[in-house]
């Protein structure tokens, strides 16, 4: 065991992170170098990786390039003053600039992370980062993605809007961990589904709503902990008839679904829990793992082997201290964003790239040490390019001197980050206060709302059949942030077509409210309620819910 040099918590570095480490190989020349063990604690490592990623904030503002206006991840007002370039997504992908412009020498007498903050700031930046998506102007962290809306995270998605984690799906809203379904509303954590509201922790079902904890049902309404289940309500069979008399009690009520929602919440604290939401899965802990092999301490991976420490990721493998990664990746450590990676390390934002150190926003690239916003290139070092024998003779005397300076093996420093602690994904998992946030030196965003309306609030018809179309025109106001926000068309076909009232709060609160669903990214020891056998899970000890291991659940709910 060891403190961590944050925190000051002790810590363990277990055998294979040892023999992952010994697996990352970098070579120059005649010199080979493996990566340090950490120093920091996982949650220390974990918080300064996400602190550099903004999800859920965008800002309109205007290309450094054209002057057209922009949807952004970053504010006019950068948390140090001066802003970011920032270009259309077209004209940073374009050949009328390149990034090799901004190259410079490495000065040896000074700290790395303090230049590599210089060469961040001057180079570029792309507005969103998305990859091939269509008439998705407002997304970011998305790929492949058609004609969505305010959802990040995402991949091959059409006709989405206010999500987040969202994988090949279609026609859903207000959705977050949702993987090859369509036509869901307000639904967490469901994979394989068709046509459900308010369902949560669910696999292959459809039509079913206000429910928790289902597989292979179909037309379900209040229930949790079923199976292979139809026409069932409050979980007690009904024939078809009666049951589709019982939920038209609900539908298209603003104020009965609220009475749902309340009867669900209580039936939620009733319900048998399962230790962990991993299914399919050998040897791996943590939470909301799928059909994975050697994954510990991770959290909504899916499809992946040997991987510890992982925060988000699809077909994984060899991956460690890691978050939101997709399509592939191997041998990837400490690095966030990326798709289809190979030997990366200490990165932000990758695609199509290997042999990858200490790099920032890079495409099709291999062998870049100190760089951001690189295209198809390779042997660079500060964005400057080099031959091969003079990249593989001045990487090593790099790295010798961030060992002297004591940053080699750390992540950028999060007061380097370029959004906002309050705007980063840390302040989700990792909530901290203005306060405490400045004692540490990182940034806070202060945004001043431009949003101004002075006119009497749209009292929302309680039916969504008494909603007119001139609902999309009107200003609305959370019930309870106090934030204005509108209804697009889209959405008000949705919720007609689905017999679903018009939400009373905003989408950022929708999106509160869902990962308030979540237990925290942590783990404990705690013993099985109904054996006693000692389990390791995301419900803490004190809390009041019952918890039972894979056996005990199984035989109790199944």
């Amino acid at each position: 065991m060891q403190n961590c040099k944050q925190c000051k918590l002790s810590f363990e570095i277990f055998p294979d992170e040892i023999e992952f480490l010994k697996k990352m190989i970098f070579t120059y020349g005649d010199k080979t170098y493996n990566l340090p063990e950490p120093v920091l604690c996982p949650d220390c490592r974990s918080q300064g990786r996400v602190a550099h990623r903004n999800e859920q904030y965008l800002y309109q503002r205007k290309s450094d390039m054209s002057g057209k206006q922009i949807v952004t991840l970053y504010s006019s007002k950068a948390p140090w003053g001066e802003p970011y370039k920032v270009y259309t997504q077209e004209e940073w992908n374009g050949d009328a600039w390149d990034g090799l412009e901004y190259g410079r020498d490495f000065d040896f007498s000074r700290p790395f992370f303090e230049q590599f903050a210089e060469l961040h700031k001057a180079v570029p930046r792309l507005p969103l980062m998305q990859v091939s998506n269509d008439n998705s102007p407002y997304t970011t962290g998305t790929g492949y993605c058609r004609n969505c809306h305010l959802i990040n995270s995402s991949e091959y998605c059409e006709d989405c809007y206010y999500g987040k984690l969202l994988q090949k799906c279609k026609t859903s809203i207000d959705c977050s961990y949702l993987y090859d379904s369509e036509l869901c509303y307000e639904c967490f954590n469901v994979y394989d589904s068709y046509n459900c509201k308010y369902l949560s922790y669910a696999t292959n079902c459809s039509d079913c709503w206000f429910s928790e904890n289902l597989s292979g049902c179909k037309n379900c309404f209040l229930c949790t902990n079923l199976k292979n289940k139809e026409y069932y309500f409050m979980n007690k069979p009904l024939d078809k008839d009666e049951y589709k008399k019982r939920i038209s009690e609900f539908t298209g009520s603003y104020t009965n679904f609220k009475k749902a929602s309340e009867i669900l919440d209580s039936m939620r604290k009733e319900r048998i829990h399962k230790y962990a939401n991993i299914t399919n899965s050998e040897n791996s802990t943590g939470d909301f793992i799928l059909n994975s092999k050697n994954c510990l301490n991770c959290y909504d991976v899916n499809d992946s082997e040997d991987c510890r420490y992982v925060m988000v990721g699809v077909e994984l493998k060899d991956v460690y201290d890691s978050s939101n990664m997709y399509v592939k990746p191997e041998l990837n450590y400490q690095t966030l964003g990326t798709i289809e990676t190979f030997n990366m390390a200490y990165t932000l934002y990758g695609f199509h790239s290997q042999n990858i150190l200490y790099c920032e926003q890079i495409f099709h690239s291999k062998d870049l040490f100190g760089c951001v916003g690189l295209k198809r290139k390779q042997y660079c070092i500060f964005n400057k390019q080099y031959t091969k024998e003079q990249y593989e003779e001045l990487v090593p005397k790099i790295i010798e001197h961030m060992k002297k300076t004591g940053e080699w093996g750390y992540f950028f420093p999060v007061k380097y980050s370029p959004h906002g602690y309050n705007e980063s994904l840390a302040s989700e998992y990792y909530p901290l206060s203005k306060k405490e946030v400045i004692k540490r030196g990182w940034n806070w965003h202060e945004e001043e709302d431009s949003a101004v309306y002075q006119g009497a609030d749209y009292q929302i018809p309680d039916n969504i059949k008494d909603v007119g179309d001139d609902i999309t025109q009107k200003i609305l106001k959370c019930e309870e942030s106090g934030k204005f926000y509108k209804i697009i068309p889209q959405e008000l076909q949705f919720y007609r077509d689905g017999g679903i009232p018009i939400s009373r709060r905003c989408p950022d609160q929708r999106h509160i409210d869902r990962m308030n669903l979540r237990n925290p990214r942590e783990l404990y020891d705690r013993r099985c309620d109904k054996c006693k056998i000692d389990i390791k899970t995301t419900y803490s000890p004190d809390r009041p819910e019952k918890v039972y291991c894979e056996e005990c659940y199984l035989k109790e709910v199944y």
